[in-house]
């Protein structure tokens, strides 16, 4: 067999680089399912699996409270917002903005857009999911993540 049988070394390019992130990716996807049900007989061992699921069924309610709300606050906000540009006599106003005049704040539409995945989260059966959700419906943590958004938003529409 000889040296036609051997094996080329391997080369790290890039497009290794995205495999290794896609099998980290894979890895993660399957692993976390394991990670809520060792945290759900974690927490069964300590107040029984009729508090656990009660708590999911609890989650669910809550969850699919916060994403009706979202839902309905952010009708409201994108309604207001698009109302304020038009005059009391229906003509539409031009807005510019510059660098200087843009609101650091995101807008009242990114941030309730933002609790409807955090419903979704809280909703689903699991107490790592809910945790995140219960994190991302915190203000300054919704905040944040508008802002970064806005600002990704705006880098990639040009001037």
């Amino acid at each position: 067999m000889g040296s036609a049988g051997a094996l080329a070394p391997i080369e790290w390019t890039a497009a290794s680089a995205m495999t290794a992130r896609s099998r980290w990716g894979c890895v993660a996807v399957l692993a976390y399912p394991l990670v809520e049900i060792a945290l759900a007989v974690l927490v069964a061992s300590i107040i029984g699996w009729w508090w656990v699921f009660m708590a999911f069924v609890i989650f669910l309610a809550i969850g699919l409270g916060v994403v009706r709300y979202a839902l309905s606050a952010t009708g409201q906000a994108w309604s207001a917002a698009m109302t304020t540009l038009r005059t009391p006599t229906g003509e539409r106003l031009e807005v510019t903005a510059t660098e200087e005049t843009r609101p650091l704040t995101p807008s009242p539409p990114a941030q309730t857009s933002l609790l409807v995945p955090a419903g979704l989260l809280i909703a689903v059966p699991g107490f790592l999911t809910t945790a995140i959700g219960l994190v991302l419906v915190l203000p300054p943590v919704r905040g944040r993540i508008a802002a970064r958004i806005e600002r990704a938003v705006r880098r990639g529409m040009g001037p």
